[in-house]
């Protein structure tokens, strides 16, 4: 990328069922202590299962991205001014209650489970060409009734309340909250987006490509557009939901790029899938996890699973032998990102 300008995260903000802030998060998926318990935002007496990762502190989704914006750009330390002039990118579910953030915002995104991490590929790309300087990316969802109701009544949600993603016992996804914000910024940084990379699957509507072809072709995209190899990769922050066909789909994926095995978690199994904001709450514990040099655990794994032959980090953290990782997201439709990021 030595034609373009190098795009550096510089202010980030974070909540989720694991507590608020970049260190609340990792200190969480480091124990591998699940934040699932019974819901009680809404009543789930009719569901089949009762159980999400919510946090008992979090306010209205609106006040939530405000404070994450408000606490990103204070810590990239911009001013008054800066902040002004600054592009606002959220990704959301396109609910009533954030219109009056959405309506200030440059773009809004809506694209499922890849809304947030799109947002972040969009903005680095505007960023390395000298499109803009900066951009903030905000992104949010907290669980309500209506979504938990779909994944419920389309038995994607684990009836057993365990998420284990690429274990050959897997059962399904539990839904998680999740509000974060990030200062992209050309120059230097807390982390750098080193690549970045999307593909569609164009397989089918809902089940993802079996080869993986979609998600591998996001991955060397990422590593295309960053100059590097496959082997400069430490760790994979993967989407594994906990679901069948996804987990198997993105271990194939995974091992059409790579040759040798690269150390392999999925944080959702412990603050759940948190939908448009996923992308967003996940890098952030990508960065943070590379920064300290720890690897998240791979909560709820129990038995290896044939169609998933990967190094999954199954028993407990371990260390960081690369300043680079990746976190993957894959959305309904056969979208797929792949973000690629250097620790400082």
């Amino acid at each position: 990328m030595s034609d373009f300008r190098s795009v550096a995260v510089t202010g980030v903000s974070v909540m989720s069922a694991l507590g608020r802030g970049a260190e609340a998060q990792l200190a969480g998926v480091l124990t591998g202590a699940a934040a699932f318990n019974e819901v009680l935002r809404f009543e789930t007496g009719l569901r089949r299962v009762r159980v999400a990762a919510t946090s008992p502190d979090a306010g209205a989704l609106e006040e939530e991205l405000l404070e994450a914006v408000t606490t990103a750009c204070a810590e990239a330390g911009l001013t008054p001014g800066q902040r002004a002039s600054t592009p606002l990118m959220l990704a959301v579910h396109g609910r009533s209650e954030v219109r009056a953030l959405a309506s200030r915002a440059g773009r809004i995104y809506t694209s499922a489970c890849v809304s947030a991490s799109t947002a972040v590929a969009d903005a680095a790309t505007l960023i390395s060409r000298g499109a803009v300087d900066r951009v903030v990316v905000a992104a949010g969802y907290l669980v309500e009734a209506d979504q938990f109701a779909l994944f419920d009544a389309g038995r994607a949600l684990a009836d057993d309340g365990v998420v284990r993603p690429f274990s050959l016992d897997r059962r399904g996804l539990l839904l998680g909250d999740g509000v974060a914000a990030v200062v992209l910024e050309a120059g230097e940084g807390i982390a750098e987006i080193a690549g970045w990379g999307r593909a569609g699957d164009a397989y089918h509507p809902c089940r993802p490509d079996p080869d993986g072809r979609g998600l591998s072709r996001a991955i060397e995209s990422a590593l295309k557009k960053a100059g590097l190899p496959p082997d400069v990769v430490g760790y994979i922050n993967a989407n594994a939901t906990g679901t069948s066909y996804s987990d198997a789909s993105e271990a194939a994926a995974i091992n059409r790029v790579f040759a040798t095995d690269v150390p392999v978690s999925s944080t959702k199994a412990v603050h759940g899938h948190a939908l448009e904001a996923s992308g967003l709450l996940e890098l952030v514990l990508t960065i943070q996890a590379l920064r300290e040099g720890k690897l998240p655990v791979n909560a709820g794994f129990t038995t290896a699973d044939p169609d998933c032959r990967l190094d999954v980090i199954a028993d407990a953290p371990r260390p960081a032998g690369s300043a680079y990782g990746l976190t993957l997201n894959a959305a309904f439709g056969g979208a797929n990102t792949a973000l690629l990021v250097r620790a400082a």
